[in-house]
């Protein structure tokens, strides 16, 4: 039970820490491409990633637990940013990329 929250733990960290780098690395960056002719100031983007933790249960049996995360942004490049970061954590997979809401 402890080892399945020091994981969890330690996920939510690294995914933190590649959202906070991910964001320092790009500071400055001009957008390359097409710019959206529909920009609306109020909308919002957002990805879903699963990523899957083990944990003993009360058995001793070594049992995962699938895991999903919704990733939102202010804009497109920000939410692609955003899970390009996570995607570098090892067991993470896209469930839906990222789209206007």
């Amino acid at each position: 039970m402890i080892k399945s929250k020091i994981s969890i733990l330690l996920f939510a960290l690294s995914m933190l820490l590649g959202a906070v780098s991910a964001n320092a690395a790009c500071s400055g960056c001009v957008l390359i491409g097409p710019v959206e002719e529909d920009f609306d100031p109020f909308a919002t983007y957002s990805a879903i990633v699963t990523y899957i933790t083990w944990h003993t249960n009360e058995n001793g049996q070594h049992v995962h637990r699938v895991n999903y995360l919704t990733l939102t942004g202010s804009t497109m490049p920000y939410c692609q940013q955003q899970l390009t970061a996570v995607m570098n954590s090892p067991g993470t997979s896209v469930v839906q990329f990222c789209q206007k809401d």
